[in-house]
């Protein structure tokens, strides 16, 4: 007589919760079922292997099940000969792990394996192709339930519901609606605070070394206190350590105007917990569905600031100059250089390759350039007031970009109106079809009509959208650069704000031999 020794293996998933399936398959019921099966078998127990929680969609042999990965490995080293499950579905839904396991190397380890109540069982001859029938349909459910999962997440993610466990740091989840963000009591005036030293030219390393003296707890740390994570990382009396790569991060978040940006990465497989990243063009993005810690407009100009490829020096700010210097000859970027005791100059970053002299382009004094600017803006307002500047500046600015959008406002009217119009033709149409006043064929083809005709007005009310928020931005921008000239026209002295809002490159370059200067030329924003 053989003697037997069985292991058991129980689980539970959120997807069979998500089905229905509750008490009849819970953990505790399993095991009875399981249990009582082997003792009238008058078999010994090993062990019962238990997974809560854990799907069986997964392959298993990367530590997505625990318990499994253990059975598993007492399977190989031979520490039982029989195998329990309630049916082959809680084993695996995975068809790949089926075929692997039970009719595979569980043959080569003297395993049998044993699913109660689909009748599944690798000691009875010919019950090899219904186990993987057996196994086909628990894929093809996996998959389904996959496919409907998504779309429900997909839809949410459409309507500007925020899915993601943890909030952004800033926001909290409203206790009303946990699909929605609010601002959070404490970290709100941080998050602003951090794009406001941006602004003033801090780096990214600068604005973390900030935050750290400070001792303002980093984003995980917050999570802890604000109770969304159940493990800790940190000590009580540890704030945690923010990093650069956070810092920028953050600065790149468009939630922090007001939008929802979803769906930037996607699962390779139902069978896998991998993911891929997506394109930006796959995003979701709702806009406007939470309140702005900063402005749209503040928060474009930080991201003009960022994709500058400005360097912070070593005081923590970045060089007004930095990322807007330009080599003539090569077209790099020039970088500043200081030595002690003398001023500041900017070099070619291909002027020397180790200690041979690359490009012709020769140091340049950074005073020289503001100077030059200072020149050219002097002669291009020479002799214009300021209260006429600020009147006739923006007016030429509108009427270059543009000019208002009135009509654009009057156009969405309108087509809004048509919309509403059809809308309501549908719904007197719906009733007509309710009251048999019309036949059911009469309605399908008055219907497509209107089905067209709303797919053609939503389409142009989305493009003057677009537009209407080109338009505001560059009214934000023209209203940037007059602040700037007005600026400098009052102090003679050139700052940031002229440089982002007036600057678009400059480029200087080796010694005119005509001449005998050097190049030096300053491309405008405006014309």
């Amino acid at each position: 007589m053989t003697f037997n020794i069985a292991a058991l293996y129980v689980r539970l998933s959120k997807e069979d919760l998500d089905s229905g399936e509750h008490e009849s398959v819970s953990i505790q019921n399993q095991k009875s079922m399981l249990f009582n099966y082997a003792m009238e078998k008058e078999w010994q127990v090993f062990k019962v292997y238990c997974d809560e929680d854990y799907s069986g969609a997964y392959a298993g042999d990367d530590n997505d099940r625990p318990e499994f990965n253990k059975m598993l490995k007492d399977a190989k080293d031979g520490k039982f000969n029989i195998i329990v499950c309630k049916s082959q579905s809680r084993f695996s839904r995975n068809m790949e792990v089926v075929e692997k396991y039970i009719n595979g190397v569980f043959n080569e380890w003297g395993i049998r394996f044993i699913g109660l109540t689909d009748n599944a069982d690798t000691e009875v001859k010919g019950n090899k192709k219904s186990r993987q029938i057996t196994g086909l349909v628990n894929e093809w459910y996996i998959e389904d339930l996959s496919d409907n999962i998504r779309a429900v997440f997909r839809h949410k993610m459409n309507k500007g519901d925020f899915l993601a466990a943890f909030p952004p740091y800033g926001y909290v989840k409203d206790p009303l609606n946990k699909n929605h963000l609010i601002p959070h009591p404490t970290t709100a005036a941080i998050v602003k605070q951090m794009f406001d030293w941006h602004k003033e030219g801090y780096g990214a390393a600068k604005i973390c070394q900030m935050l750290n003296n400070r001792g303002i707890p980093n984003p995980r740390k917050q999570q802890e206190i604000d109770g969304y994570r159940k493990t800790k990382m940190y000590d009580d009396d540890d704030n945690g350590i923010w990093a650069t790569t956070t810092v920028l991060d953050m600065l790149h978040k468009q939630v922090y105007c007001g939008d929802i940006v979803q769906h930037q990465v996607e699962k390779v497989s139902y069978k896998s917990k991998k993911v891929k990243k997506l394109s930006k063009d796959q995003w979701i993005v709702v806009k406007d569905m939470h309140e702005p810690l900063v402005s749209r407009e503040d928060f474009e100009a930080t991201q003009r600031r960022l994709n500058s490829r400005r360097r912070a020096s070593g005081t923590g700010m970045v060089h007004i100059l930095s990322g807007v210097v330009y080599c003539y000859h090569c077209g790099k970027p020039m970088h500043k250089i200081h030595c002690k005791g003398r001023n500041e100059y900017l070099r070619c970053s291909r002027r020397y390759d180790f200690t041979n002299k690359i490009c012709p382009t020769p140091n340049i004094p950074t005073k020289k350039v503001f100077a030059a600017m200072e020149m050219e803006l002097i002669e291009k307002f020479k002799g214009v007031a300021l209260d006429k500047l600020d009147r006739k500046y923006v007016e030429k600015l509108l009427e270059k970009r543009g000019g208002n959008d009135n009509f654009l406002v009057a156009e969405l009217k309108h087509l809004t109106d048509e919309k509403a119009k059809i809308e309501h033709q549908q719904k007197n149409l719906y009733s007509d079809r309710l009251n048999d006043i019309i036949t059911l064929d009469q309605y399908i083809s008055y219907n497509s009509s209107f089905v067209e005709k709303l797919a053609q007005l939503n389409r142009r009310i989305e493009d003057l959208d677009v537009s209407m928020q080109d338009k505001r931005s560059d009214r934000a921008k023209s209203d940037d650069t007059r602040k700037a000239i007005l600026s400098f026209l009052e102090t003679n002295n050139i700052n940031r704000d002229i440089i982002d809002n007036l600057v678009e490159r400059i480029e200087f370059g080796e010694i005119n031999p005509t001449t005998g200067k050097p190049i030096l030329d300053i491309i405008w924003k405006w014309g």
